[in-house]
């Protein structure tokens, strides 16, 4: 709130200074307004003030908007010119080629030697491309004027040289991953040298040779050469890997010593590739801190949702992070350029929820052959209200991407309602959205069922549970209930799952949580994949003895690795690939493989079917 109100003292006054300057005026008034404010929003206002200082000549010429002052300025402020000293033996002088014009000095470096670096690739303007210069026939320069003057760079470089050039070109792109390739005027200045012109992979071999940097360790073989202090600690660790370990033992410790963050970074790291399990893992154990907090977050203290009780197969480690200190990422507060699968799920069971209850209000579920027009029409009016309400909360940054992912939805939907139009099972649709132990008012209790329940409901009268169910169906003839949880990803689950080695709990602990609150029995759970990526799947699940004993243990172990305060970075098989919490545990979690015997529990849930 301080810092709020700090930013509002300082930019409100400033708003309303602007909102005072005329559209119009002369460059002398402009010139003074922007006098005034330099000093209030630079730090070092020295050089923006000279800059001003020398267009006063201008002032008489008028009136220009504030469009055209700016698009003059631009090129002065945005380019940084300082005065060489008066005398400038024994001084570096750094320039771009245009200015070594009449200059002369006894050793010039011509860096960046490569494509798309030095010189630029000369491009058409396209304002006014070349056939149009052509038949103005004005005296406009043209791409083979352009390539000239690109050349005409590298001629003045070379011809400020008295005694040595030296040229290079960078042969790794680190930020990109990948090597570097040099420009065609390297290969001039080879042939210049040599009398001849070298294939582009002699070159390439040549500067690898003389640099020795790699993709996998971009620094030279002589810390000596290194040009940063990454490159002459990376070129240091280089020289001590080849050495005995006797004689390399220590004399990297400077650079412990220089960052504190460094060094418990290298500390943690090499901690966490023991064999054993430890505290730089994370929660391995129990002490008598953490055993009464943990005590607080078991599956019969609080209420958990099944799909947070679902990262723990998982990762425990995800598990930890996400459901006991919730953490998540940061929301992502740039405008909507292309619809992530979340919110794109959350638009389509919207919609779902939507079209079922104007349908119940009309009388006309199930939906059946016979009124499969009426029902897309219905379908249609409901994707028209949620994308309108959602284009407004959501803001898309471009238009047209946010009409073509509508599309998309809308065709997914109107299969999926034909889908469900011809399925002839004897389901009737009678509860959408159906949660539990979602508080009324609460920001997650918004557009639920009419009849949810807000109080949490206890799985095996142990363990406290809320949630949302999608679909509540009956049956026309048996009266008995099936659950329903609508998926629009991929299917990724094997044949004849129960609970998918505890990824997929939903379709079991929503029947029961069902059963326990209506005190009706639940024969069938599924999960619907109800999108052209699912490819319109369903899976059921008969929840049975077994199925119901499978959900209970699945809770059973989750609440024990609680209580033990075994929760460490053990993920499965591909799943940091897609895990929020990468950046905290780096990239090399899967690789570690510890003691098995410790999570024998987590192996037994992960082998369920």
């Amino acid at each position: 709130i301080d810092d709020l109100e700090a930013l509002g003292a300082f930019a409100l006054p400033i708003m309303r200074a602007l909102a005072e300057w005329p559209g119009e005026t002369t460059w002398a008034e402009w010139l003074d307004h922007f006098e005034a404010l330099v000093p209030r929003v630079v730090a070092k206002p020295e050089r923006v003030l000279r800059v001003l200082a020398d267009l006063r000549p201008m002032g008489a010429i008028g009136p220009v908007s504030l469009h055209e002052v700016a698009r003059v300025l631009a090129g002065r402020l945005t380019n940084v010119e300082s005065e060489p000293p008066r005398r400038r033996y024994g001084c570096v002088f750094v320039s771009g080629p245009a200015q070594l014009r009449g200059r002369s000095f006894a050793v010039v470096f011509v860096p960046a030697l490569a494509e798309r670096m030095f010189p630029q690739k000369p491009r058409e303007d396209p304002l006014l491309l070349d056939s149009g210069r052509a038949a103005l026939d004005a005296g406009l320069p043209r791409q083979h004027e352009r390539s000239e003057l690109e050349r005409q760079q590298l001629r003045l470089a070379v011809g400020a040289v008295e005694r040595k050039l030296y040229v290079s070109f960078p042969t790794v792109e680190v930020g990109e991953g990948r090597p570097r390739v040099p420009s065609l005027y390297a290969l001039e200045v080879w042939r210049a040298m040599t009398g001849r012109v070298p294939s582009a992979e002699e070159l390439q071999q040549a500067a690898a040779h003389a640099s020795q940097a790699t993709l996998a360790w971009p620094a030279p073989a002589d810390r000596d050469d290194a040009i940063d202090v990454l490159e002459h600690d990376l070129s240091t660790l280089r020289s001590l890997a080849e050495e005995p370990e006797g004689r390399a033992r220590g004399r990297a410790h400077y650079m412990l010593q220089m960052n504190e963050s460094l060094q418990r970074s290298v500390r943690e790291r090499y901690m966490r590739d023991k064999r054993a399990w430890g505290k730089w893992d994370g929660i391995v154990q129990t002490t008598d801190r953490t055993r009464p907090i943990l005590a607080a977050q078991r599956l019969s203290a609080r209420v958990y949702s099944l799909s947070a009780l679902q990262r723990y197969a998982v990762c425990p480690y995800q598990f930890l992070l996400g459901a006991i200190y919730r953490l998540r990422p940061a929301d992502d507060l740039e405008p909507l350029q292309r619809m992530d699968p979340l919110t794109k799920g959350s638009l389509f069971h919207s919609i779902q929820t939507e079209f079922y209850r104007r349908l119940q209000a009309a009388q006309h579920l199930p939906v059946v052959p016979g009124r499969l027009t009426q029902a897309l029409q219905v379908l249609d009016e409901c994707i028209e209200t949620i994308a309108r309400q959602e284009h407004d909360k959501l803001a898309p940054a471009i238009e047209r991407v946010w009409a073509d992912e509508i599309s998309a939805l809308r065709r997914d939907l109107r299969l999926w309602v034909d889908q469900i139009a011809h399925a002839d099972d004897g389901w009737v649709p009678i509860k959408f959205e159906w949660a539990f132990g979602l508080k009324s008012g609460g920001p997650l209790a918004e557009g639920r069922d009419p009849d949810s329940r807000p109080e949490p409901i206890a799985i095996d009268g142990r363990f406290q549970l809320h949630g949302s169910i999608d679909l509540v169906e009956e049956h026309a003839t048996t009266k008995m209930l099936r659950v329903t949880d609508h998926k629009t990803g991929r299917y990724r689950g094997k044949d004849q799952m129960i609970i998918g080695g505890g990824r997929t709990l939903q379709p079991v602990l929503y029947s029961m949580a069902l059963e326990t609150a209506l005190e009706r029995r639940v024969t069938q759970g599924r999960l619907y994949y109800a999108t052209t990526d699912g490819g319109f799947r369903d899976v059921t699940i008969p929840i049975v003895d077994l199925s119901r004993r499978a959900g209970v243990e699945a809770l059973e172990i989750i609440d024990r690795a609680v209580e033990t305060g075994f929760l460490p970075p053990a993920p499965d098989e591909g799943a940091c690939h897609w895990c929020d919490f990468r950046p905290v545990c780096g990239p090399n979690a899967e690789r570690r493989r510890k003691a098995p015997e410790a999570m024998a529990d987590l192996v037994a849930l992960r082998r369920k079917p």
